[in-house]
């Protein structure tokens, strides 16, 4: 099994249980007390998945290496406060998902981006990160832009976590925001994306993992001071919709604060026939520059805990 298929495995396993008795506590008991449990489920987490810890203290020396991580070589107090990070993120997801606006307090940067794009009537493709939440989109589209967001997911690798969320957004009111299941390598869900897109919706995706279907189809970026692949198809995609592309990420700032930062990214990604690989290549650099900055200002939320630097296919260590 390749590092990218590790991944959906290890999320589907290791984030379930955790939601599910997060989701039961929050819809009963609310936020205070199902916070009280990030505690034990995060300290389970911790003795129990030793993949998760190790990949958690490599990336942490790489960010300390690098000169983002101030202070003392990260050691295990460091990484159970990665995984702290997490669970919170969990804990938030449930909020999100259930449209919870009054658990929460929002401070967007470059709503007015959004608000060009609703007025213009293009369409986007928002470009986000397995860092902060990227959930918090459910409600920045509630807060004052018309437009309406699809988040591209691949629901067929954890199915279990996404009928809990499917749940959890049955509950909630219109919150504008729907789900567009993704089939790499398959050209339906493409025609969805570009059908959304040209009514002048906004289709949203996590850029910073392939897909196990599409490993090949990596490009090798500086992430951090090392070579780590990042996928072509997020930058594939973009160039075919020909449309404005963002990137946005929604950092963690407090028990209940979140700050949204959006950027411009391009407009559109244009990718040359001749130069198409070198092309791919600047996109998915500038793409993992900015990542690394926002990786420099919230440490401990980027939540890829496998080995995210992996050039090669290594053995399944199971």
């Amino acid at each position: 099994m390749n590092a990218d298929g590790r991944w959906f495995e290890l999320r589907e396993r290791g984030s379930l249980l955790g939601m599910r008795i997060i989701t039961w506590v929050y819809r009963r008991m609310g936020r205070p007390i199902a916070r009280l449990l990030l505690y034990p489920i995060v300290g389970y987490f911790y003795l129990s998945n030793h993949r998760a810890r190790r990949a958690s203290l490599d990336y942490l020396k790489r960010l300390h290496a690098a000169g983002r991580l101030p202070g003392a070589l990260p050691g295990q107090v460091q990484v159970f406060r990665h995984l702290l990070a997490f669970g919170n993120s969990i804990l938030d997801r449930v909020g999100f998902w259930l449209g919870r606006r009054e658990d929460f307090e929002l401070d967007v940067h470059g709503m007015e981006l959004l608000d060009a794009v609703a007025g213009e009537g293009r369409g986007a493709l928002v470009l986000g990160a397995h860092l902060g939440s990227f959930d918090a989109m459910r409600l920045v589209a509630s807060l004052r832009s018309p437009i309406r967001i699809h988040v591209l997911m691949h629901t067929a690798n954890a199915p279990h976590i996404n009928t809990v969320l499917g749940q959890l957004e049955a509950e909630a009111d219109d919150l504008k925001v729907g789900v567009l299941p993704m089939e790499p390598g398959r050209i339906e869900h493409v025609l969805k994306i570009r059908s959304r897109v040209q009514k002048g919706d906004v289709v949203a995706l996590l850029a910073d993992r392939s897909h196990p279907n599409e490993a090949e189809r990596s490009t090798p970026v500086d992430f951090l001071g090392a070579p780590a692949p990042l996928p072509q198809g997020p930058m594939l995609l973009a160039a075919a919709l020909r449309c404005p592309v963002l990137f946005m990420v929604g950092i963690r700032t407090g028990s209940r604060h979140y700050e949204i930062h959006v950027e411009k990214f391009a407009d559109p990604v244009t990718l040359p026939r001749q130069q198409r690989p070198e092309a791919v290549q600047r996109y998915c650099q500038s793409y993992a520059d900015r990542l690394a900055r926002y990786c420099e200002k919230a440490p401990h939320q980027w939540f890829n805990f496998y080995d995210f630097w992996s050039l090669e296919t290594p053995h399944d260590d199971r």
